[in-house]
């Protein structure tokens, strides 16, 4: 399994959405919560989703994703 952040800038517009995906598999908690703080600082004043993406193709089944 991967486990990704995912941040999906919402928009009202046919202009190209805002994407951020960060791998964060293999680290601790803490660097996770560094990670997260880094998409906030990010998508700072814009209008998006956050998202945990469980990602389980290695294992050849689907993928979970649930609303930070």
């Amino acid at each position: 399994m991967r486990l990704y952040y995912e941040a999906l800038e919402l928009l009202q517009e046919n202009n190209e959405p805002e994407f951020i995906r960060a791998d964060i598999t293999a680290l601790t908690n803490a660097e996770r919560e560094e990670a997260l703080i880094a998409i906030k600082d990010i998508m700072v004043g814009k209008d998006y989703k956050l998202t945990k993406h469980l990602c389980f193709h290695d294992e050849c089944k689907g993928c979970e994703v649930k609303e930070i």
